[in-house]
């Protein structure tokens, strides 16, 4: 890539290639990994020979994103490579087998995370972590920006029960947690005492204030529903209701940026959700098809779109409440916000949402309690920032 122009943080990839030299590894990563110059950064090691590659694991979306989550051929022969792709979904809880990183030195992570709890990359990551502590063997994490800042904590701990459920929370770290995946692959390993021998090699000019893009390094879709890094902010915004079953505009062009279905009023949602005077964002009414829980094909849906203003002082994980909130109460026979089950509450990383909405309750003294969680974490990680 002659004409590429470096941007302002450097990722450690010189430090990783001296790290893995003369080892035998395994490799944890997707098509989010990229070079500083957005080359592939599996490619990458495999071509120049960096280390003796044994396999690589196969994460949601498969080595090269070329699959569905959960598609059962996650497992194969990488075309390009010729490596053996063992499938994570193969396992109970999808955690890394231990049996397997045995048969190598070290297992080296690098996957872009969203800044979001619930992104199954990086509590992917914390089952790593846990592996190769009971292994014995090493784990590498190539640190990646947090593309939505790294100095805004939002949202509560996940609880206890939900740890490590279906890729969901990690351990107790809030739902927008502000962290690397580096930093926080420190937290647990030291904060719960796992004992891994842990690398984390750390980026060069990144500051808890930038954007993803402030960073000048390329953007890859890191999975189809997130194809832009404004995604991640609206992902922040409406991920916690995927359990539902209205719609959140997957399969559009702007994944959850909607927030709608068949038999909603956009217009009087709208109204109601300006009117709580929210920093950062405006509703607008919006149709828009899709594809909906249920139903057949493509189906018409009315709600609302969100429009952010002002991305600095927007607080999307406080909008969410509001958004769930207010819908409980002006189409209470019209919504089930356990649609999927147990993982609905697994998302939430509690059981506080679902039973306040079920009993019809405002969310108010949730958003309240967030804050204050945000605020107590805020001050809990800074032991772990390497930035």
């Amino acid at each position: 890539m002659k004409n590429w122009i470096p941007g302002r943080v450097t990722l450690a990839c010189d430090a990783l290639k001296a790290a893995v030299k003369g080892k035998k590894i395994a490799l944890m990563m997707n098509t989010s990994a990229l070079t500083n110059d957005g080359r592939l950064l599996l490619d990458v090691i495999v071509g120049e020979k960096w280390a003796d590659v044994g396999f690589l694991f196969g994460m949601e979306h498969g080595v090269r994103g070329n699959m569905f989550a959960g598609d059962p051929n996650i497992g194969h022969l990488d075309e390009k490579t010729g490596l053996p792709v063992v499938s994570l979904y193969d396992y109970e809880g999808y955690i890394p087998p231990t049996d397997k990183i045995r048969e190598v030195d070290a297992v080296v992570f690098c996957a872009q995370d969203v800044g979001v709890r619930h992104w199954t990359y990086t509590p992917w990551l914390i089952t790593l972590v846990k592996s190769c502590a009971e292994a014995g063997r090493e784990v590498i994490v190539l640190d990646r920006p947090n593309p939505i800042r790294g100095d805004i904590v939002e949202g509560g701990c996940a609880e206890t029960f939900c740890w490590g459920y279906d890729l969901l929370a990690g351990f107790d770290y809030p739902l927008r947690h502000g962290m690397t995946i580096g930093e926080l692959a420190l937290m647990y390993n030291e904060e719960k005492k796992i004992g891994a021998e842990l690398t984390v090699l750390p980026m060069e000019n990144w500051n808890r204030e930038m954007w993803y893009e402030d960073t000048g390094l390329v953007w890859l879709p890191p999975s189809p529903n997130m194809p832009t890094v404004e995604t991640a902010l609206y992902f922040a915004a409406a991920g916690l209701m995927q359990g539902s079953n209205y719609s959140l505009g997957i399969g559009t062009t702007t994944p959850f940026r909607f927030v709608g279905a068949p038999d909603f009023d956009g217009d009087l949602l709208a109204d109601e959700l300006n009117a709580l005077g929210l920093d950062g964002v405006y509703f607008v009414q919006k149709y828009y098809q899709t594809r909906v829980y249920g139903r057949e094909g493509l189906t018409l849906c009315s709600g609302v779109m969100m429009c952010i203003h002002d991305r600095n002082i927007w607080r999307p994980v406080t909008t969410q409440l509001h958004i769930m909130d207010t819908i409980n109460r002006l189409f209470p026979e019209q919504v089930n916000f356990e649609r999927s089950g147990i993982q609905a509450r697994m998302r939430m990383g509690t059981h506080v949402i679902c039973d306040k909405l079920a009993r019809h309750e405002s969310l108010v003294p949730v958003i309240e309690n967030w804050q204050a969680e945000a605020e107590r974490f805020a001050v809990r990680r800074r032991p772990w920032l390497l930035y």
